[in-house]
């Protein structure tokens, strides 16, 4: 067994032996796979597999520790790896191991680099972020697990979304009101922003003729916060959720997106639409031609485009006049990556 080889199986093995302590899967890849060395699947409270995954990559042995401080521990990636975790489909885990002092650090890698956090193709791993002490929550935040309960039962997902309230009368809504307003995409789809928040609140203080406005602050914009969270917790919607996080965390803005319905999101929305029909045949509702589980329209607004429609138009012409003005690693990227062999690991 050659010693570089010995090196690589140490830190594979540190990760599985916490992996095995975690009571998580561990599923390793291939050699020749290229930049990441294996997947970690979350369980269930009944130890069931749950299809969320991260990616790994380990490094092991001394030398990349050769730059390290009291601090943290650098790792410079190239630029074929920064590309492929950059856009990697789960979060990547950068892990570097220390055979002989047997310290492990780890880092979301594609999230570094997805908020620019890693310039230069450097990546920093405080010693704070301490593998052996790692928590299932820390490992898997990025995927979308949250601290928010899992509802299994529809009907009771159905109860918790109309009574979780901001409590505001200034800002009185609901995890249910931004669920069924913010369908689209013949309710295939979710929209969520401020914006849509706003028009709730502005329709419900009309209604009631109020003489005061909307009033937003920090436990409005918490609670707008935790209905995306528990979008994503209650497996409702197909999101990115670390690139949600860039919003939430690092730029600290309510994010605003449109993202498919996930199967079990549009079974929510179904027992909304019979829930309703049920109603109306008990004499509860009258029968309307409008549905509570119906699609709002979203269009990209107009006279935010109006002043810039010349300014393409001069653009494009130019670019396509000079050529040579524009850089050449961009002349025809998808023609230089299709000539390209896949490197291995």
């Amino acid at each position: 067994m050659s010693g570089n080889y010995a090196t690589e199986r140490k830190g594979i093995a540190a990760v599985q032996a916490k992996l095995a302590d975690l009571e998580l899967i561990w599923r390793e890849t291939s050699t020749g796979d290229f930049g990441i060395d294996g997947h970690i699947e979350f369980l269930d409270e009944n130890s069931e597999p749950t299809g969320m995954m991260v990616g790994v990559q380990v490094k092991s042995g001394q030398s990349y520790f050769s730059g390290e401080t009291d601090y943290a521990v650098s790792y410079t990636a190239n630029e074929k790896h920064q590309k492929y975790w950059e856009h990697y489909p789960v979060p990547v885990l950068l892990i570097l191991h220390h055979p002989d002092r047997k310290e492990t650090f780890w880092v979301d890698a594609r999230q570094e680099f997805r908020t620019g956090k890693a310039p230069g193709k450097k990546i920093i791993l405080p010693k704070t972020n301490n593998f052996t002490a790692v928590t299932v929550e820390e490992l898997f935040k990025n995927a979308g697990l949250t601290q928010t309960e899992y509802v299994k039962d529809i009907s009771a997902l159905l109860g918790y979304m109309l009574s979780r309230t901001t409590g505001n009368a200034g800002f009185d809504i609901s995890f249910f009101d931004l669920f069924c307003l913010g369908m689209t995409n013949i309710c295939r789809s979710l929209y969520f922003g401020m914006d849509l928040a706003l028009k709730i609140a502005e329709h419900k203080l009309a209604e009631v003729e109020s003489e005061f406005g909307v009033g937003v602050g920090h436990s409005e914009y918490n609670f707008l916060e935790s209905y995306v969270r528990f979008l994503i917790s209650q497996n409702l919607v197909h999101a990115n959720y670390s690139d949600l996080l860039i919003d939430l965390e690092l730029r600290e803005m309510v994010p605003k997106f449109i993202v498919p319905l996930s199967r079990r999101g549009t079974a929510v929305k179904d027992l909304i639409s019979r829930s309703e029909d049920d109603l109306v045949d008990r004499g509860v509702l009258m029968a309307s031609r409008t549905r509570a589980a119906q699609e709002a329209f979203v269009e990209i607004v107009e006279i935010s485009m109006i002043p810039r429609f010349g300014r393409v138009a001069e653009v494009s012409k130019a670019l396509y006049s000079n050529p040579a003005q524009q850089s050449s690693e961009s002349a025809d990227p998808l023609e230089d990556d299709a000539e390209k062999p896949r490197a291995e690991n």
